[in-house]
């Protein structure tokens, strides 16, 4: 499957508009037409400091339309507007403290467009990760 996506090539380096390969969603994923997103001061601290193997794509907290979800899916439905939050394994010392934010795994998960098992996802956010619906827009 093809996506669009602002690719971080270099540290130094600004960002690139490309068309990336991705895998298919699977059975407990959902894919997104991401609508908006913003690039926090982590997203910005991990590209600088060259913690994630170029390429990279940064931005990990958006929003968008739900346009297919696996057959495990029951949270939402294709058309369904939604807000997306970070990853987290849930099973690092960090995260069974409660400090999911602070996953071990975060940066692998969410900059490097992987899942724990290392194929990658960078258009899927897994159900569990993603906040109740957000209220319908003002304005489209």
């Amino acid at each position: 499957m093809k996506v669009t996506a602002a690719v971080a090539r270099a540290p130094e380096a600004g960002f690139s508009i490309e068309e990336l390969d991705i895998d298919e969603p699977r059975e407990d994923e959902i894919l997104v037409r991401v609508v908006g997103v913003g690039l926090c001061h982590t997203d910005l601290v991990f590209k600088a400091a060259s913690t994630i193997a170029p390429p990279a794509v940064f931005g990990h907290e958006g929003s968008g339309i739900v346009e297919k979800v696996g057959s495990a899916v029951k949270k939402v439905a294709p058309g369904d507007r939604v807000a997306i939050t970070f990853r987290s394994c849930g099973e690092c010392v960090r995260c069974k403290q409660g400090l999911p934010a602070y996953c071990h795994t975060m940066p692998m998960l969410n900059y490097a467009g992987m899942r724990t098992d290392g194929t990658k996802a960078l258009h899927a956010a897994e159900e569990q990760y993603l906040p109740n619906h957000p209220p319908p827009p003002l304005f489209d």
